[in-house]
């Protein structure tokens, strides 16, 4: 065949065809192995392999394909042609084709920095052309097979070091023989794998880190559809449907999924893969690989748990500082109008001294008391309502007689409002504390008569409900609506507006229902039957045994 048969017309003028150097290494199925994989991944059939030959500083075309196929023994010099311009720039390059040539591409083999080979691939088909997915591809495959290349040519005959690439004895004996580029795949941190396209694909090849990685053994995994298996279940769905896709499409494989592990461990990993077309009778085989990414994927999981703890804190900082405007808006109010009264008071007082007569002085102590004991309440009130949200109240559990206490409570309110107040109280003595199921009662009353016009009726009950006291006030007002009932017990929620001028802070209710968990009970508020509201309180009173 002539030269141009196997050169392009760019490197007839700089090739020559002396008889081939008698070979310094015998280089196995290396050659072959690296122009087969090359010509798949560039989607061509015509690829060549040179090697520098030092003694005559030409590079040495060693094992073609294709058209190339007749090339071995050819050999161009430093910068001739395509071939050599890559040789002399250790760089890749792309030209477009001359004769059956559409496009050419040549990549350096690289060892150490120095250029030890060149591999060239060429398109006979109108139109095609080399973009850099195929760059980049043939430059992996250029490195892998430097390396390889140049530790087997350092190796001396007595099995030492030999000198640099331009030694004259640089290449190994004849019974050196290399092992294929396997040895490569097998140091790096990755499981490299060729598959046979299709969903029941044979595995062809799978490197030993899958031991390390996942636990299993290279002959444990290529058992068509086995490695559907070993994904994880919530994963194996989409990741089946993935690969079925890219095998009808075609398209490169790229996903991360989890594994789960021979000994039962998750393992995320980072799949790749490109689809090559066979050559002489071949199937199509995927050629890819796969990492563990579980750390990095630890690290994103751990990043956007904090984000969304981030998140969370944010929103509750907003919910506080709207409480705390609620509360500024709620108490400022409740201080300020008895806080104003004592004060007003007490200046009258001082200022009138002993001239007043001695019943209004006596009504104005009478309202000095009163205001000074709103203050105390709402300032109890908050002070037991930070105590119960840093859970530093314990109750004092002791028998108590509760239908007296209830009674008890009932006839001070009816003296302080002037109201009309229904007792129906079964005889109970039940463990609770005292002075809590006081505060109960007192603020359910406070907020019925806060509620309600002065003549509305209101009950106060007492029963007993399978191993636990029902205590329930309940009034025959407008009742609360329902989309407010169950937000009623948070702190400074306030209801509708009031039967009375003072609207309470939103204290009272939250109260309830805090000394009510704090029995280990709970608080609620539903429709009275023939209306108004029916506020109720469960405290458990379990039968001692």
């Amino acid at each position: 065949m002539e030269a141009d048969a196997w050169f392009s017309p760019a490197d007839e003028a700089a090739a020559s065809r002396p008889e081939p150097p008698a070979p310094a290494a015998d280089l196995g199925d290396l050659p072959e192995l690296v122009v087969t994989w090359a010509g798949r991944l560039a989607g061509t059939r015509d690829a060549l392999l040179y090697l520098v030959e030092p003694a005559s500083r030409r590079l040495v075309a060693r094992h073609g394909t294709g058209r190339f196929a007749a090339g071995a023994g050819g050999s161009v010099g430093w910068g001739e042609g395509l071939a050599g311009e890559v040789w002399r720039a250790g760089t890749a390059l792309v030209a477009d084709g001359a004769g059956w040539a559409a496009a050419e591409l040549a990549v350096p083999l690289l060892h150490e920095g120095a250029v030890v080979g060149v591999l060239r691939v060429a398109a006979g088909q109108p139109g095609h052309a080399f973009g850099q997915v195929d760059v980049e591809r043939l430059c992996g495959v250029g490195e892998l097979a430097g390396a390889a290349i140049g530790n087997a040519r350092g190796l001396a005959g007595d099995g030492e070091a030999a000198g640099p690439p331009w030694a004259a004895d640089w290449l190994p004996p004849p019974e050196a023989r290399l092992p294929d580029l396997r040895a490569l795949f097998e140091q790096v941190p990755a499981v490299v794998y060729t598959e046979v396209l299709g969903s029941d694909g044979a595995w062809l090849y799978q490197s030993p880190q899958i031991r390390e990685m996942l636990g299993y053994t290279p002959e444990e995994n290529v058992a068509p559809g086995q490695w559907l298996t070993t994904v994880h279940p919530d994963d194996r769905d989409w990741v089946a449907a993935e690969n079925e896709r890219c095998d009808r499409t075609g398209d490169p494989w790229r996903a991360e999924y989890r594994v789960v592990t021979k000994d039962g461990r998750v393992v995320w990993v980072r799949d790749h893969a490109v689809l090559v077309p066979g050559s002489h009778g071949e199937p199509d085989c995927w050629q890819g690989f796969y990492i563990d990414v579980t750390d990095q994927k630890l690290a994103e999981a751990a990043t956007r748990e904090a984000l969304r703890r981030e998140r969370e804190a944010t929103v509750e900082l907003r919910a506080v500082d709207t409480m705390k405007n609620t509360f500024l808006d709620a108490v400022s109010h409740e201080l300020r109008t008895p806080l104003a009264a004592v004060i007003g008071i007490a200046k009258t007082l001082k200022r009138a001294g002993s001239s007043l007569p001695a019943e209004d002085t006596a009504d104005l102590v009478h309202r000095l008391v009163n205001n000074a004991d709103k203050l105390d309440r709402l300032l109890t009130d908050l002070l037991d309502l930070d105590r119960l949200s840093k859970g530093i109240v314990a109750p004092k559990l002791q028998p108590t007689d509760l239908a007296e206490l209830v009674d008890r409570i009932a006839r001070e309110w009816r003296q302080q409002s002037g109201r009309r107040l229904e007792v129906v109280a079964e005889p109970v003595v039940a463990r609770v504390d005292p002075a809590k199921v006081e505060r109960v009662v007192e603020n359910l009353l406070a907020n019925a008569g806060r509620h309600t016009t002065p003549d509305t009726p209101v009950w106060v009950k007492v029963a007993r409900r399978d191993g636990a006291v029902l205590l329930t006030v309940e009034d025959a007002g407008p009742g609360v609506p329902a989309e407010l009932q169950a937000e009623l017990f948070e702190p400074f929620r306030r209801g509708p507006p009031g039967a009375t001028a003072a609207p309470g802070a939103g204290i009272g209710l939250t109260l309830v229902a805090r000394f009510a968990e704090l029995h280990r009970g709970r608080a609620w508020v539903e429709d009275r039957p023939g209306g108004g509201s029916s506020f109720r309180v469960l405290l458990p009173d379990p039968a001692e045994t």
